[in-house]
């Protein structure tokens, strides 16, 4: 199982304006004498303007990504957990599936994260960042999700992200693994039923039922909808 780690396991930046972060880093490309463009100036994803620091240089890109590190650590330690998202972890450890987190974030800020809420022993490695950042030419989720795989020592069709973002079902189709998307306020189930490759369910309660119910020897390996609850879906 591939949890990706902000917004499915948890809302990293919960109530956090990260803007003031991406801010940060264009004050200090200024600092150092480099001009933008007007649009660079008013983008407001960290992430966006961590990729324009290292496309600009190395130093450039070293110090942002120190600015992003450090607010992801300590957004770490005030992030909101996603609802349901213990009980799944739960659910893979009794069942024998292994976990692995993964996410565009320092694997710093997820350890620290994982430590806080007493969730380090469910969830095996965490792939951050560092793993992809920033030589590889693919998608960020893609690599991403390429080297949890790799990690496991499993094939990608073997493999199933679980996510609440309707773009992490393609993301999961383009790397070759299967995907069940959670139904959340942010998305619908028309939503997450975007791709063949993927399964949908109501909550995360509903998952951790399903993921009990269907033995690990039937589970490894089964197509998506196999994980669907037999009888009565669970509610969040």
């Amino acid at each position: 199982m591939l949890l990706p780690f902000d917004g499915t396991v948890c809302d990293l930046f919960a109530g956090m304006d990260t803007a003031v972060i991406a801010e940060r880093i264009r004050a200090r490309l200024s600092d150092r004498g480099h001009r933008m463009s007007l649009l660079t100036s008013i983008v407001t994803d960290p992430l966006e303007m961590l990729a324009y620091a290292h496309h600009t240089g190395l130093a450039y890109g070293t110090e942002a990504e120190e600015i992003v590190r450090n607010a992801e650590i300590a957004a770490a330690t005030t992030a909101t957990p996603t609802p349901g998202m213990h009980k799944v972890l739960q659910a893979c450890q009794a069942s024998g599936r292994r976990v692995v987190v993964v996410g565009d974030t320092c694997h710093a800020a997820m350890e620290t994260y994982l430590d806080a809420h007493g969730l380090r022993h469910l969830a095996g490695p965490v792939i951050g960042r560092e793993q992809r950042w920033p030589s590889s030419k693919e998608p960020p989720g893609v690599a991403l999700i390429r080297q949890a795989v790799k990690t496991l020592g499993a094939k990608p069709s073997d493999c199933t992200l679980v996510s609440l973002s309707p773009q992490d079902m393609f993301t999961a189709e383009d790397a070759g693994t299967q995907a069940i998307g959670v139904v959340s306020k942010h998305a619908k189930r028309k939503h997450l039923a975007v791709t063949g490759g993927s399964a949908v369910v109501s909550s995360l309660p509903q998952l951790a039922g399903a993921l009990t119910a269907v033995p690990p020897a039937e589970a490894y390996g089964a197509p998506p909808e196999q994980l669907q609850p037999p009888t009565h879906p669970y509610e969040g």
